[in-house]
């Protein structure tokens, strides 16, 4: 290929892939093409968050944001962690020391073969110029899946089940899993750290599901 082959292949990619249907196209600056754009929908708020001291995302949840979230998280495209991890805007007044994913269970992450959360995390603890710190969160339990609980089921189904290191107690931390619904799993990994001794708990999702009939 020569010099300008090359460049040109730079400059206009042929291979464009949309991040929520995942077919080569022209896509925007988010990363999506024009059909799957019109389709998203970017979070403004959510109810308060217990146990933390605050609550962000990227988008709501739906057919084109959620899809993207599946893709990367049952599906096995993990070079959508990345793209995913830029869309999240930290608001600036939070003070971050650690970000740390939702941890799954060692028998869960053994069989998916990684945390869907745990490679977004990292990639925004990149961006961020903060520690990656996944030591500071275990999951102790082996719990259900959440999917087709109700929400005080998923509050048992989450009671207990993580664990905290010591490390963390002191830092102000940044929680990241992939989407919020009933907000049960964050709710009980904020508890877990402030428990050791964390000072502040902030979380983010990639998506906020508000309609109780999607489930994570």
């Amino acid at each position: 290929m020569s010099f300008t082959q090359r460049l040109l292949s730079i400059l206009f990619p042929e291979k464009l892939v949309c991040l929520s249907c995942g077919r080569e196209a022209a896509v925007n600056e988010e990363g999506f093409c024009a059909e799957c754009a019109m389709g998203l929908e970017v979070f403004n708020s959510a109810p308060p968050l217990e146990g933390t001291d605050g609550f962000t995302a990227a988008y709501i949840y739906n057919d084109v944001s959620g899809r993207a979230v599946r893709r990367l998280k049952y599906n096995g495209r993990k070079f959508l962690a990345k793209p995913l991890s830029e869309k999240l805007s930290i608001p600036g007044e939070w003070h971050i020391d650690a970000v740390v994913p939702v941890p799954l269970h060692y028998k869960r992450e053994r069989e998916r073969g990684f945390n869907q959360s745990g490679l977004i995390a990292r990639h925004l603890a990149q961006r961020l110029g903060t520690r990656f710190a996944p030591e500071l969160l275990t999951r102790v339990k082996h719990t259900a899946r959440q999917t087709d609980l109700t929400v005080a089921g998923r509050r048992r189904n989450v009671k207990d089940a993580f664990e905290a290191d010591r490390a963390c107690a002191g830092l102000s931390v940044l929680l990241i899993d992939d989407v919020r619904t009933t907000g049960s799993t964050l709710s009980a990994c904020a508890e877990a750290l402030k428990r050791k001794g964390c000072e502040k708990v902030y979380a983010a999702a990639v998506c906020f599901a508000s309609g109780e009939g999607r489930k994570k």
